[in-house]
């Protein structure tokens, strides 16, 4: 009689199983984040609301990792980037589409562009919670300013909240022409939960949060208010040099109308995700829950693609893409999972199979495809 496991291997067991299914649902999190912050009458505080979701979830993959000894997830990478392209690329996101919005948004950048490091989502997500509280200092209208620029320190700065040591800086700036904030309050709007609508049901600034998304950038804060006369916000990031990654949009790629993804995953809500990002990039996609039912479909309908997770009940992704290729071996695999695969090329040798972490974002999805196969995919609008 074959000796039942040791504890700690099924606990472990147990833990993994816990892990897959969490990083299903933050598949579904981000991807539903995704969708959402891609239309454009969605309102600004929407937009912080989702975005901050967002963050989470990443936040959520982030903490099962630490909590998972031997996992190897996919974190928040810090990027070396070109701010104004940032703030550029990004700018749809800052601007209030609802209908009779009186606050106009201003960007004033200063060339040459200057590089940090940072995460992209985070800088993201910090610069719509400075706007969306200038935009609620002004309740009459007025405009907010976001501006760039590299400026040198030659001597320390104390400042509120940070004391601002000497170096090369990329200089954020959002300024507004709002209420401004009284004297004795300046030093507390950074404590968590401070709010200056507490009357109206303000939760908060978010100004905590801020703060540590610019620290953990290496970078500092400052704030500058006169209550009647408007306040301003800088955020203090090292200057970088190097090659930076760019981040406008792309061009806009040729349809993929007319081509076929099947999408293989045990989760519904992940399939829904995967279906809706798929079919409005113009694919026309075929959906199952198990691995024997896609081979019936391969049997059944010629695919240019799959999209597979590697752990499933009954048949897994690994297999799965094995007898998929002997079936038909031009077909481009995507495998997803919460762990790493290593390997894939000694596994499977010149087929066009590569891997994607979860959990991942929509256009994290798109740029795997993109490079999987050539048939390009277009984000939609």
């Amino acid at each position: 009689m074959r000796p039942p496991p040791p504890a700690e291997a099924t606990s472990d067991h147990h833990a993994r199983e816990v892990a897959h299914d969490f990083h299903n649902l933050l598949t579904a999190i981000i991807g539903a984040a995704d969708a959402v912050l891609r239309r454009s009458e969605l309102d600004l505080e929407s937009r912080v609301d989702v975005a901050n979701m967002r963050e989470g979830a990443l936040r959520g993959a982030a903490l099962i990792q630490h909590l998972q000894p031997g996992g190897n997830y996919p974190r928040a990478v810090q990027e070396l980037i070109f701010v104004n392209e940032t703030i550029r690329s990004t700018s749809r996101l800052l601007v209030d589409h609802r209908p009779g919005a009186n606050i106009a948004l201003i960007l004033d950048l200063k060339e040459p562009d200057g590089q940090v490091r940072a995460e992209p989502s985070q800088l993201d997500r910090a610069l719509l919670n400075l706007i969306a509280n200038a935009r609620h200092a002004m309740p009459a209208g007025g405009a907010v300013t976001l501006g760039t620029e590299c400026r040198t320190l030659r001597a320390a700065d104390q400042r509120i909240p940070d004391l601002i040591p000497t170096g090369d800086y990329v200089v954020i700036t959002v300024s507004d022409t709002g209420t401004g904030i009284l004297h004795d309050e300046v030093s507390e709007i950074f404590d968590p939960g401070f709010s200056s609508r507490r009357d109206s049901g303000g939760s908060g600034l978010g100004l905590s949060s801020i703060r540590a998304v610019v620290g953990q950038c290496g970078g500092f804060l400052a704030v500058d208010s006169i209550k009647g006369h408007g306040t301003r916000f800088e955020i203090y990031l090292p200057r970088e040099h190097g090659d930076a990654k760019p981040r406008s949009a792309p061009e806009p790629l040729p349809s993929s109308a007319g081509h076929t993804v099947l999408v293989v995953d045990d989760d519904q809500l992940v399939r829904q995700i995967v279906e809706r990002a798929m079919r409005r990039a113009g694919w026309i996609v075929l959906c199952t829950d198990s691995g024997e039912f896609a081979l019936r479909a391969l049997r059944e309908s010629k695919c240019d693609l799959m999209i597979s997770d590697v752990k499933m009940y009954g048949m897994d992704g690994l297999a799965l893409a094995r007898l998929a290729l002997a079936a038909q071996p031009e077909l481009a695999i995507i495998l997803t999972s919460g762990y790493e695969l290593t390997a894939l090329d000694a596994a499977f040798g010149s087929a066009n199979v590569t891997f994607l972490s979860k959990p991942y974002g929509q256009m994290d999805l798109l740029a795997a495809v993109a490079r999987s196969c050539s048939v390009p995919t277009t984000p939609a609008e």
